[in-house]
C-alpha cells in the first residue's frame, strides 16, 4: 500500500512539474509574440512620423495657396493667342504724302459719306501762317471799331470765353482740339459780321476779304477723304486688314497664323498716310488650342471667352 501510495504522488508531482514546465513555456512563448508585435508596431509608427515630417518641411519649403471655393459652375480652361479678325476697310486718298489733318478722331463713329480726314495742301503752313497773321489785324481793327453791332458780338465773345474756360483742366487731346475748332468757328463769324458791318473800302473790310481768299485757296487745295460706310474710325494702320479678312475663314489654320509672326501686345503707330472704318458690330478670335475638350467641340457650342489685359512692347 506504501508503494502505491508513493507511486501516485510520485506521478503527481511529475504531472505537476510538467503542467507548470507547460505553463512557464507558454508564458515565455507569449512574451516573445507580444514582444514582436510591439516591434511592428513601433516601426509603423515611426514610418508614419517620417513621412508626416517630411510632409510638413516640403510645405514649409513650397507653400501651397490656399482660396475659397465659392458656390458657382466649373468650367475647363485652356490659355490659347487669340487673333482678332474684324471687317476693317482701310481708306487713302491721292495726296497721302502730305500728311493727314483729322476730322473725326481716334474710335469715333462715323456716318456713310461723312469726311474723316484731310490731306494737308502743298501751301498748307504759308497759308496757315498769313491767316493767323491777318486774324491778329482784324482783331486790333475790331477794337477800335465803334459803329460794330454790340449784342451780336457780345454773344460770340461770351461763347468763345466758355469754351476758353471749359479747356482750362482738361487734358484729353481730342476734346481740346474739338473745342479749338470751336473757337475758331466762333472767331469767323465775329470776323464775318464786322466785315459785313465795315463800310466799303475800309480798313477792317479789306483785312477780312483777305483773309476768306486765303481760307478758300486753303479748303479748295485740300483733299478731303470720306467714309465708304458706317463704322468706328481708327487711324492704326497695320497692313493685315486685307490679310485677315471676314469674307469666309478657310484660309485660316495654325500655319497660317504662325506665319504672320505678329506680337502679343504690338503697339501699332499712329498713320500719316491713311485710315480705316472698322464694322463694331461683328468680331472674331481666331486661337490655335490643344486641349481634348477643344478638339472634340461642336459647331454651335457655347463658349466663355475671357481676355487678359497684356503689357505693351
Amino acid at each position: 500500500m506504501k508503494k502505491n501510495t508513493n507511486i501516485i504522488t510520485k506521478n503527481n508531482k511529475e504531472k505537476k512539474q510538467l503542467n507548470n514546465r507547460k505553463t512557464l513555456k507558454g508564458i515565455n512563448l507569449g512574451k516573445i509574440r507580444l514582444g514582436k508585435k510591439q516591434t511592428a508596431v513601433i516601426g509603423i509608427i515611426l514610418i508614419v512620423a517620417i513621412y508626416v515630417t517630411y510632409k510638413v518641411i516640403n510645405l514649409i519649403k513650397n507653400p501651397s495657396d490656399t482660396f475659397f471655393i465659392e458656390k458657382g459652375k466649373i468650367y475647363e480652361e485652356e490659355n490659347a493667342i487669340g487673333y482678332i479678325i474684324r471687317d476693317e476697310k482701310v481708306v487713302k486718298g491721292e495726296n497721302y504724302k502730305n500728311g493727314i489733318l483729322q476730322i473725326k478722331a481716334e474710335g469715333e463713329k462715323v456716318a456713310k459719306g461723312e469726311a474723316i480726314f484731310r490731306y494737308y495742301s502743298n501751301k498748307e503752313d504759308n497759308l496757315t501762317k498769313k491767316i493767323e497773321e491777318l486774324d491778329t489785324k482784324i482783331d486790333e481793327a475790331m477794337a477800335n471799331q465803334s459803329t460794330l453791332p454790340a449784342s451780336d458780338l457780345k454773344i460770340l465773345e461770351n461763347q468763345i470765353e466758355e469754351k476758353l474756360d471749359s479747356i482750362y483742366n482738361v487734358n484729353d487731346l481730342e476734346i481740346i482740339k474739338e473745342n479749338k475748332k470751336d473757337i475758331n468757328t466762333y472767331i469767323t463769324k465775329k470776323a464775318k459780321i464786322a466785315g459785313e458791318k465795315s463800310p466799303a473800302g475800309s480798313y477792317l473790310k479789306k483785312l477780312i476779304d483777305e483773309r476768306s481768299k486765303y481760307e478758300n485757296e486753303l479748303n479748295s487745295g485740300a483733299e478731303y477723304v470720306t467714309s465708304p460706310e458706317s463704322g468706328v474710325v481708327s487711324y492704326k494702320v497695320d497692313g493685315y486688314e486685307n490679310i485677315l479678312t471676314t469674307a469666309n475663314f478657310n484660309y485660316l489654320n495654325k500655319d497660317f497664323l504662325k506665319s504672320l509672326k505678329l506680337k502679343v501686345g504690338q503697339v501699332i503707330a499712329t498713320s500719316q498716310e491713311s485710315g480705316k472704318i472698322i464694322d463694331n458690330f461683328k468680331c472674331y478670335i481666331a486661337c490655335v488650342l490643344n486641349s481634348n475638350e477643344s478638339k472634340q467641340a461642336k459647331i454651335r457650342r457655347r463658349v466663355k471667352i475671357k481676355t487678359t489685359k497684356w503689357k505693351r512692347s
